[in-house]
């Protein structure tokens, strides 16, 4: 592959998070991911209601939007890998993306083994598009 010839997965990837990030953020249904569990249903409930104003609400709330940021960063990084056919012999970048597939794949197993699992799914078939992605461009 040239500089110049974009990796398809890589960009099908940067838009799995893309999406994970809107619907992660804006708690809407998106087309790609239905969540089972969005942020408007998880702040709703009662237990976390009672803990409104608290450290461990305050630690929930700032982790769900750095969650949505994480994905909205991560999209932007395989957008970014998708147009350098090269960036893969950088070990900094192949040890990037072994990271965030393995965070993809613990997360999905932890939705999964929680019963949530739309979310689970949805972070599973990003991690499974992250790492086509990569391998592809190896």
């Amino acid at each position: 592959m040239s500089l110049s010839t974009p990796s398809l997965t890589l960009q099908a990837s940067a838009l799995s998070f893309l999406s994970l990030s809107i619907g992660h953020t804006l708690c809407v249904l998106i087309p790609l991911f239905v969540l089972q569990l969005s942020g408007k249903e998880w702040t709703a409930n009662k237990a976390f209601k009672s803990i409104s104003g608290s450290q461990p609400w305050a630690c929930g709330t700032v982790g769900w939007y750095q969650g949505s940021a994480f994905f909205f960063v991560t999209g932007l990084l395989h957008y970014q890998w998708s147009q350098n056919s090269v960036a893969f012999q950088d070990p900094i970048n192949k040890a990037i993306a072994g990271i965030i597939n393995i965070l993809l794949w613990t997360s999905s197993a932890w939705y999964a083994k929680y019963g949530v699992k739309q979310n689970a799914w949805a972070v599973g078939l990003s991690a499974a598009l992250q790492a086509w992605g990569v391998i592809n461009s190896l």
